[in-house]
């Protein structure tokens, strides 16, 4: 079962990354789906390398990768779970493309306060009920099925 992104998700990243906004993927989908989605809208770029496809093209331990070679990361849920909100917040710092998959409701949560940690205005699009803690806490939330919700606490002018 596919279920590709909207035709013009490609062009809103693009001016996204343009206007300065940085854009995280958080996703319930399975890492490898995701990350080939990511790439696919340029959420990650077409020369942007994660940590293990830095290790492999250096053949070393993901651990032995220097910071700055990734650009980009995709983090399963499962690590999420596992890590404190310090390694949360170094990964939110260190890499400018991060794709987050096969994440929970609590887990999205959680990486809003990450952002919202670093000073950073976070804006939340949700499509589901699974959504609606991330959507809240946001900023700025967006239910993109029924736009019944639209929060906006905080403006900014880029």
């Amino acid at each position: 079962m596919i279920d590709p992104p909207r035709p013009n998700v490609p062009e809103a990243v693009g001016r996204c990354r343009t206007a300065g906004i940085k854009v995280i993927m958080v996703t319930g989908d399975h890492p490898i789906t995701a990350q080939a989605i990511a790439k696919g809208v340029g959420i990650i770029g077409p020369n942007s390398l994660t940590p293990e496809e830095a290790a492999e093209d250096t053949h070393n331990l993901v651990t032995h990768v220097p910071v700055g070679v990734a650009q980009a990361i995709v983090v399963h849920g499962q690590q999420l779970v596992e890590m404190d909100d310090i390694e949360l917040d170094r990964i939110l710092r260190e890499y400018q493309e991060i794709v987050f998959a096969r994440t929970s409701p609590t887990q999205k949560l959680r990486i809003v306060e990450g952002c919202q940690r670093a000073g950073q205005v976070v804006a939340v699009t949700g499509d589901g009920v699974n959504d609606a803690p991330a959507l809240k806490r946001a900023n700025i939330g967006m239910d993109i099925v029924t736009v019944t919700y639209c929060r906006c606490s905080e403006f900014r002018t880029l």
